[in-house]
């Protein structure tokens, strides 16, 4: 924003001091007091929202943390069970189509059985059950019967096709406890058969492991209600295997709920408060649960919100302290701001402040220099809303404005010269631009300083005018001599090659002496008239006005040729349009003057000279790959200087560099106005 003139300096000084300031305080002290009471008040309501919402967000993220570890254990769990059932089941395939498995021998029971044992050591047994058979192997004996073990609780009328028992003790590893677990089998005749395993559950010791630092316990549940598997054990026993939780109301919600989720309440077994995520096996009555403690899972954010409280607490002391200071600060920052305003105003340069590419600010002399209402007005305007549409070089002010304080930004400064307009008469003027980056907190401003140098480039004009004077007369010059050379000088030795070939008829000589006597001042007369000729040419081509820019050009190259044996590649369009006389004389020029440059000076076996025309300009190169020269030393002599000069003259641009091969480039571009 502008800046604004500060108030009565001694009127703010009475206001700001004395005894009677701190009973009655003047207006922007109660400002200041409210703004603190609503910044403390915002503060603790911000807190106590951002402490609601981390509340939620941790309960939300530890259900999502338990959702994946129980996708974790049901992946595991149904693999272990369709290894282990799907053996069972295909073993019963196999015996069914041998005739049933009430038909099967024991020995082919046994063999039939042991060969599906090709799981894991989880699948402790594979048993096959019908009515009046029962057979139950393991990877190292087996037992065929008539009775079904008192575990097998299948009943033959019950809805589903799994079943799930009740934990029992490993027939082979005392202390150590299997699931049973079944699939009922196609009906064939009269005959109702499950196949199944005994299941054991001791590798999901491994998978606490690896969550231990994320849940408090993990395990298996029947739908009934019945604990399958439990971990973390206790003295490496399941206690809680076999128990029931039917008559729990954590477990009775879970079940109401649906066949997934994640529900929080009382865990008999952990003693305190749990959050459950559950999850219903496919084809098995059995739930995946992973749990943690609710205090463990909020501990982070309880944490949190005491840093919260702390830090709001802080801020709370610090807000009092600071409306405090403020007051004296406010009085300081004003009588600063009367004393910026004042060196501001009475600077004899203008001075805008930018804020990105608009105007936030101006000095009285820019309102003088730029015909402005006041230094508010120029709040909002932009650099190219004082400048014409194009600046001299053909560029929108607009975009080269943008890039001009993009560079100043970057760079910390940049120096310019650029042309202006005035806001009231639209009157043009060019001025020099300082353009220097401030950094205030985190906004970056520029401040631009016009210097408006009308005279000096007057002067300047008048120099480029007085020099492109002395060059016309130069040229004119040059043109009288060469014709002179050709008129004159040059027909009186024609002249003498005619009166020498008369003289052919003289009798004193013998007619073969006085012919090669009279052949060889033929031959120095014409040899004379070329050179003569060629110098002519030199001075001022006629080609130039006759035929125009290229076949001059061309014929420049020609002679260059033959003169210095230096071969010139030739880059020109196949036509153009004709230039300005004076536009085409200067790059004419050019092109000599950098020829003779390349034959005296840099030992280059080739030039080139390349002409572009675009829609707005014209650009000429003159290329060698010689011995190059310094560029950053100044250039003694007229040869560069004129060039220069002859290129400014005509409002055209002139650089010389040296190339990637250590030769020199001459380029030059002249504006042309587009065609109609």
């Amino acid at each position: 924003m502008p800046l604004k003139k500060s108030g009565d300096a001694p009127s703010q000084r009475r206001a700001t001091t004395g005894p009677l300031r701190l009973i009655f305080p003047p207006a922007l002290n109660w400002v200041l007091l409210a703004y603190a009471l609503i910044a403390v008040t915002i503060g603790w309501a911000y807190v106590a929202s951002r402490i609601h919402s981390d509340y939620l967000q941790t309960l939300e993220s530890e259900r999502n943390r338990l959702r994946g570890v129980g996708a974790t254990l049901w992946s595991a769990t149904l693999a272990m069970l369709n290894d282990g059932v799907g053996a069972a089941v295909a073993g019963a395939n196999e015996l069914q189509l041998a005739g049933g498995i009430k038909a099967a021998s024991s020995a082919n029971l046994t063999t039939t059985l042991q060969k599906q044992l090709t799981g894991g050591d989880y699948v402790r047994f594979l048993f096959l059950a019908d009515k009046g058979r029962f057979a139950l192997a393991s990877r190292q004996r087996s037992t065929d019967s008539a009775q079904a073990p008192e575990w097998l609780t299948i009943d033959s009328a019950a809805p589903g096709n799994s079943w799930v028992g009740r934990p029992i003790a490993d027939p082979e590893r005392p202390g150590k406890l299997v699931v049973p677990i079944a699939q009922r089998l196609p009906p064939l005749g009269d005959s109702t058969a499950w196949a199944g395993g005994l299941f054991s559950f001791d590798g999901f010791d491994f998978l606490y492991e690896q969550f231990r630092d994320q849940i408090l316990t993990m395990g298996l549940i029947a739908t009934d209600g019945t604990i399958l598997v439990r971990v973390p054990k206790v003295a490496h026993r399941d206690v809680a295997a076999g128990e029931s939780v039917a008559s729990d109301a954590t477990f009775r919600r879970a079940v109401a709920d649906g066949k997934s989720g994640v529900i929080e309440g009382y865990g008999p077994t952990a003693k305190k408060e749990v959050i459950y995520a559950y999850d219903l096996m496919n084809d098995y009555p059995i739930y995946i649960i992973a749990g943690q403690a609710r205090d463990a899972a909020l501990a982070p954010w309880r944490e949190r919100r005491q840093m919260s409280l702390s830090a709001t607490a802080g801020f709370t002391a610090l807000m009092l302290i600071m409306t405090a200071l403020l007051n004296h600060y406010i009085y300081t920052l004003r009588r600063r701001e009367h004393h910026y305003r004042t060196l501001f105003n009475n600077a004899h340069f203008s001075a805008f402040l930018l804020e990105g590419a608009r105007f936030v600010d101006a000095n009285r002399t820019a309102v003088r220099m730029f015909g402005l209402q006041s230094e508010q007005a120029a709040a909002g305007m932009t650099p190219w809303d004082l400048s014409p549409e194009h600046q001299p070089d053909g560029q929108r002010s607009d975009e080269l404005a943008r890039a001009r304080i993009e560079t100043a930004l970057r760079d910390g400064g940049s120096t310019f010269e650029w042309m202006h307009k005035r806001a009231d008469t639209g009157a043009l003027f060019p001025a020099e631009v300082d353009l220097s980056s401030l950094s205030t907190g985190r906004t970056v401003l520029a401040l631009a300083v016009v210097h408006d140098v009308t005279v000096r480039k007057r002067a300047e004009q008048d120099l480029r005018a007085l020099s492109a004077e002395l060059m016309r007369l130069q040229d004119e010059e040059r043109r009288r001599i060469g014709r002179d050379l050709h008129d004159s000088t040059g027909q009186t030795l024609a002249a003498l090659e005619l009166g020498l070939s008369q003289l052919m008829q003289d009798s004193r000589l013998t007619a073969e002496a006085r012919r090669e006597l009279l052949e060889h001042c033929a031959r120095l007369a014409t040899q004379c008239s070329t050179e003569i000729r060629t110098a002519s040419y030199l001075l001022h081509p006629p080609l130039l006005d006759e035929l125009g820019l290229l076949s001059a050009l061309r014929w420049l190259a020609d002679g260059f040729y033959k003169r210095s044996a230096i071969q010139v590649r030739l880059d020109l369009p196949a036509s153009m349009n004709r230039l300005p006389p004076d536009d085409e004389l200067c790059l004419f020029r050019i092109a000599q003057e950098a020829l003779t440059n390349i034959h005296r000076h840099a030992a280059s076996p080739w030039a080139a000279i390349r002409l572009k025309v675009q829609s707005n300009s014209v650009m000429l190169e003159i290329e060698d790959a010689g011995r190059g020269i310094d560029v950053s030393e100044p250039q003694i002599g007229v040869g560069l200087a004129g060039m220069r000069e002859r290129i400014r003259h005509i409002g055209g641009i002139f650089s010389v560099e040296k190339t990637s091969a250590g030769g020199t480039r001459v380029r030059t571009t002249i504006l042309i106005p587009p065609r109609p």
